[in-house]
């Protein structure tokens, strides 16, 4: 009886494992040898992979571009010229635009070091959030993490999904010493950068119907606060 329910499991686990593809297990002389997913799903650009834009060096020369590709999972800047594909690592580039196809819409990015910030935050490229007024009091980070599946699903053996590329953003909002300082989108966290006049951004915020938690909207408070 008791080899009868040992076949009869071994069985159904192959049947598990057979039902997951070809490429979570191999066996080598009788030992199975456990083999990883290299597949990643998603992407590692922002907006499209290739947009029109622009290249911004020393803050003054300008160099319009029909291909140009920001790679935020490693901070780097593409253009491509005649099908090949050219990384920009000239020391130089200050900023670059990039024209989002689907609205139409342009982005506008900086490059910012550690004296631009309140407390340590890495170098890199910051998106200027949009706004009609075009200031830079309010700021945000794009980048990408790589998200693994599997460390929630159980068993990697029968679970050997792909890694996934997942949008993470951040948030800076600069403060009366003109130092950018990290905030989530939470009524705290806004207030405690815009500390002065307390009662008119309340009042702001209430007849414009305006949440702490929408982008847009946070942008048009920090204006706003700024206009006064």
């Amino acid at each position: 009886m008791k080899k009868v329910v040992y076949l009869s499991l071994l069985m159904g686990c192959s049947s598990l494992m057979a039902q997951n593809g070809d490429n979570l297990h191999r066996e080598d002389k009788g030992s199975v040898i456990i083999t990883k997913n290299l597949e990643i799903k998603g992407n590692d650009f922002i907006y499209d992979e290739w947009n029109r834009g622009m290249l911004v060096l020393n803050d003054s020369i300008f160099s319009k571009q029909d291909f140009l590709k920001f790679d935020v999972f490693k901070n780097r800047v593409f253009i491509k010229k005649n099908q090949e594909e050219i990384e920009i690592q000239d020391r130089s580039l200050s900023g670059f635009s990039i024209i989002e196809k689907e609205r139409n819409l342009k982005h506008d990015f900086v490059k910012l070091n550690l004296s631009h910030f309140k407390s340590g935050i890495e170098d890199g490229f910051y998106e200027i959030v949009f706004n009609i007024q075009n200031t830079n009091y309010f700021i945000k980070k794009n980048t990408k993490i790589l998200f693994d599946p599997n460390r929630s699903k159980g068993s990697q053996t029968i679970n050997n999904f792909p890694l996934e590329y997942q949008d993470k953003t951040f948030y800076f909002i600069k403060n009366s010493e003109g130092l950018y300082v990290k905030v989530r989108l939470k009524k705290k966290d806004v207030k405690l950068v815009l500390v002065n006049h307390s009662k008119l951004i309340d009042g702001y915020m209430k007849s414009k119907k305006l949440k702490y938690n929408k982008e847009s909207d946070v942008v048009k408070l920090v204006n706003y606060y700024y206009s006064l």
